[in-house]
């Protein structure tokens, strides 16, 4: 889960999930877990029909801007 808690800090929409699941009451492992499993699901959507990873701004607005540069 390291890789999910690295995720949030790069990915303003993973950032997004991760703080509704906050505000849901979910403890902190738990709104990592629900993230990973987030992402499982995405990741086996793009495998399974055979499309590449797009962000839908229009569709999931990103609640908060970083404060500094995020370089991966």
């Amino acid at each position: 889960m390291t890789a999910v808690a690295r995720h949030i800090r790069c990915v303003p929409e993973s950032r997004g999930y991760y703080d509704r699941k906050r505000a849901e009451g979910k403890t902190h492992n738990q709104a990592i877990r629900a993230l990973g499993r987030h992402m499982v699901r995405v990741i086996w959507a793009m495998l399974r029909d055979h499309r590449d990873y797009k962000i839908r701004e229009e569709v999931h607005p990103a609640p908060w801007k970083p404060k500094r540069d995020v370089r991966v």
